[in-house]
């Protein structure tokens, strides 16, 4: 009973972040202004709302951790497939939460202090460090997705050869995590830079339904402790 409990409680906080990571994305403000002076303007208005969304992300992740360390042990944590996934996991998710940092809390402090600012001789400064964080943003973000979409392939390796109930779920499941993994890849790999934001809207939207995915397994009991 004790087991069925806490099974039943890590589905339910995989479910949750699943759905708090849907509507963070979907209350992420969005970028506006072409000049470096609307950009700041936009970004100094956006503060609040920008430290809220990216503050929720980092806090998500990090009880995503927790979740996937508990589901390592329900796959078996000794299993090469499942600790390499679980260590991808938490290195991108690392990568991730430094980019939310930068993106939600750096750059619209920044902007706050030079909103006042209309000379661009005194905006070079901000520019300067606007630039540094964009340039870090673009190399962690795209970075930490992949190292969560190994985790996806990883793991999908892992829950197909799992020996318990419920196998076509899991081969479903598994099918999902091998192309969700792939498309990511693929996008942000190979897409046009001008659909590099959409890119990675879809590979957050992928990860939240995979997320899901381990909920729903861990649920019905197609992934439960051996």
């Amino acid at each position: 009973m004790e087991t069925l409990s806490s099974g039943r409680g890590l589905a339910a906080a995989l479910l949750g972040c699943a759905l708090v990571t849907l509507v963070l994305l979907a209350n992420h403000p969005a970028g506006a202004g072409h000049t470096l002076i609307e950009v700041i303007a936009a970004e100094a208005r956006d503060q609040r709302a920008d430290a809220i969304v990216h503050a929720g992300f980092v806090v998500t992740l990090a009880f995503l951790i927790v979740c996937l360390v508990s589901v390592a042990r329900l796959l078996g944590p000794t299993r090469p497939a499942v600790l390499t996934g679980l260590v991808s996991f938490c290195v991108g998710s690392g990568m991730l939460m430094l980019s939310m940092i930068l993106d939600g809390l750096a750059v619209p402090a920044i902007a706050v202090r030079f909103v006042a600012i209309t000379d661009p001789t005194s905006l070079l400064p901000a520019r300067t460090a606007l630039l540094f964080c964009g340039v870090l943003i673009g190399i962690l973000m795209p970075l930490g997705l992949l190292f969560q979409a190994a985790t996806m392939l990883s793991w999908s390796v892992a829950i197909a050869t799992l020996q318990s109930t419920r196998r076509g779920l899991r081969l479903a499941m598994a099918v999902y995590g091998v192309l969700a993994a792939a498309l990511l890849v693929c996008g942000l790999l190979f897409a046009p830079a001008a659909l590099s934001g959409h890119v990675l809207l879809g590979a957050a939207v992928l990860l939240a339904l995979w997320y899901a995915a381990l909920a729903l397994l861990i649920g019905t009991r197609a992934i439960a402790s051996q």
